[in-house]
């Protein structure tokens, strides 16, 4: 799979509905110019294609951030102009924003608006992790791994402290401080279809968003298709990589696979989406492509896309997950760990002055970890009576309590300081919003850099054409 071919098709849309358009129509006058205006068009457009990959916020960080913001400034307008203009506007988000801001203004039914408003958040963040989870941009942040999986874990933990799954799951977000609450719920038997069921809902709003992620390649092949174009991004990934020899054998099971893909989809339509989006396919970014080239109807490619990814995919791996996350077989888990791992690490553990294994220190650490998530469960819900402050304001006034002296100001720092797991989070969501405006950047400036060739072509077509003079 080439990467580079996805992340284009991802981003192109951002450039605008005319990007395809454009493309083409610069093709096309090439054709119209004497050969040594298109090998000087040709060279302009190399030197400009060489600018666009030191477009990195590394090498250029100001231009990089220019064309960033001129990208997203161009995707708002857009979104603005088409949002004022659309009828779900008119007849149902301005009613509803009218009633929201009327009721909070008086007062009026606040419990229902304030459960209201968890709804709505809990839904967008969810959501909103699946959409970055396959909408990639060739970079990806992978949230199921970091924010859905560990939800998991945290659900079947919070259910063996509480006895019971009727705790509210929707304040597991990072804004919210509440976290997970036993209340006052009469213990129950639990069983394993309980905690299924209590986690599905998340995990579907999740699959609904990385199907959601998967419009943007769909969009960009489907127009570039209806517009006439050959469409590159499809003859690189699906054309070019078949006629080729002189490929390893890695590349040549990933063309393989690509090829079958390709089959099924052709073959088979709706159902081929839904047979390749109902299991973790790596290859799916292509589907999109694929859909588009041959211009599948878009709610033909995306209900199959919904279906087998908002429900099906994330149900079976809902059942495994959730199977390996109970407390009999995590127990198993980490007996079988501390039966493989050794009982000393030569040279280390003499240095370090160690008396205990390997597995007894992961072990450890691991109940120390649910130790701690557990105690976290039965006391929050006391703290948060306490304490009702917004995470944010609790922050800045412990912040300026601590400002008192120097060693309380230190120890007040190195309590912030995060766990490692979050330190890994926080390090790949920085490489994926990186990457994005990384990525969004290279793309408006081809959009501009495109733009300007045609005219340059246009000003050679008019100064070769004896009528226009």
């Amino acid at each position: 799979m080439s990467a580079s071919a996805v992340a284009r098709a991802a981003v192109e849309v951002s450039a605008g509905e005319d990007s395809p358009v454009l493309a083409l129509q610069l093709r096309q006058l090439l054709k119209t110019l004497t050969p040594q205006d298109q090998r000087t068009i040709e060279q302009r457009g190399r030197k400009l294609s060489h600018q666009r990959k030191r477009l990195t916020l590394f090498q250029q960080p100001l231009r990089t951030l220019y064309y960033f913001c001129g990208c997203m400034g161009s995707a708002g307008a857009r979104g603005l102009v088409w949002l004022v203009h659309s009828p779900i506007t008119l007849f149902l988000l301005l009613p509803c924003l009218i009633a929201y801001a009327s009721l909070k203004y008086t007062g009026r039914e606040a419990a229902r608006v304030e459960d209201a408003e968890l709804w709505i958040t809990y839904t967008a963040w969810w959501v909103g992790l699946g959409v970055l989870s396959s909408i990639g941009l060739g970079t990806g942040m992978h949230s199921g791994l970091l924010f859905l999986f560990p939800h998991m874990l945290q659900v079947c933990l919070a259910a063996e402290t509480c006895h019971h799954v009727s705790f509210d799951v929707r304040h597991d977000a990072w804004w919210s401080s509440k976290g997970f609450q036993c209340g006052n719920h009469p213990p129950q038997d639990l069983h394993y279809w309980n905690i299924v069921l209590k986690v599905f809902g998340t995990a579907a709003l999740w699959g609904a968003g990385t199907a959601i992620g998967e419009i943007p390649p769909y969009a960009f092949s489907f127009k570039a298709a209806k517009a006439g174009d050959d469409n590159d991004t499809f003859d690189e990934l699906f054309g070019i990589q078949y006629v080729t020899e002189n490929r390893n054998v890695f590349q040549r099971i990933v063309g393989s696979m690509q090829a079958w893909m390709l089959g099924v989809i052709e073959r088979y339509g709706f159902m081929g989406v839904l047979l390749l989006a109902s299991w973790p396919n790596a290859l799916f970014d292509l589907c999109g492509i694929v859909c588009g080239h041959f211009r599948m109807p878009f709610w033909q490619f995306f209900g199959a896309t919904l279906i087998g990814k908002g429900i099906v995919k994330v149900f079976m791996q809902t059942l495994v997950l959730v199977a390996l996350f109970r407390q009999q077989t995590r127990e198993k888990i980490i007996a079988w760990i501390e039966w493989v791992l050794p009982d000393r690490i030569p040279g280390l553990w003499g240095y370090l002055g160690l008396t205990s294994t390997p597995a007894e220190l992961l072990h450890d650490y691991i109940r120390k970890r649910i130790a701690e998530f557990q105690e976290g469960v039965s006391r929050r819900a006391a703290a948060q009576a306490l304490d009702s402050r917004w995470f944010f304001q609790r922050l800045v006034d412990e912040a300026r309590a601590s400002l008192n002296s120097w060693a309380g100001f230190r120890r007040w720092i190195w309590s912030q300081v995060p766990p490692p797991w979050t330190l890994i989070v926080i390090g790949l969501m920085s490489h994926f919003v990186i990457g994005c405006i990384e990525q969004f950047a290279q793309s408006h400036a081809a959009h501009a850099h495109n733009q300007a060739l045609l005219e340059q072509a246009h000003q050679m077509e008019r100064s070769s054409d004896p009528k226009a003079q």
